[in-house]
């Protein structure tokens, strides 16, 4: 394995740990029951732990994400967060990807949080897909590894 294969799997293990970091503090954000929804996907997960896991599960498939935040607003009711990740897809960990294996892609998704006493109470994710560069990594004799 060349240096640059390692520092590709060192950054992407950093990048995929900040991630995970952040999903496993949001934990707490969560209402103990809450309803997590990707309806375009028929996407439909109860309850904490079952929601952190999914979405770990999910960070797991993203090969070297990048976050564009687009726009978060919100009241003591509803919080809307709106933003976009381009990612190489790793051909697991995303349930109902419409996309294949080592394809280059973009995820516009917009989060719509429920609130009650504070915390989330259902999250409806409103996604776009679109396919960058199809067949982009992921392959032996890629740069984007073995």
């Amino acid at each position: 394995m060349s240096a640059n294969a390692s520092t590709r799997i060192l950054e992407h293990a950093e990048s995929l740990q900040m991630h995970s970091n952040f999903l496993l503090g949001a934990r707490k954000l969560y209402e103990p029951n809450v309803i997590w929804l990707a309806p375009a996907r028929s996407i439909h997960r109860v309850g904490r732990e079952e929601v952190v896991r999914h979405l770990l599960r999910e960070a797991g498939g993203m090969h070297d994400p990048e976050f564009t935040f687009l726009r978060r607003s919100g009241n003591d009711k509803q919080i809307i967060d709106e933003f976009a990740v381009r990612f190489v897809f790793a051909g697991e960990g995303i349930d109902n990807a419409p996309v294949a294996k080592g394809d280059f892609v973009e995820l516009k998704r917009v989060r719509i949080l429920e609130l009650h006493a504070g915390k989330v109470s259902i999250e409806t994710c409103i996604e776009n897909w679109t396919v960058l560069l199809p067949n982009a990594g992921l392959r032996p004799g890629t740069d984007h590894g073995d």
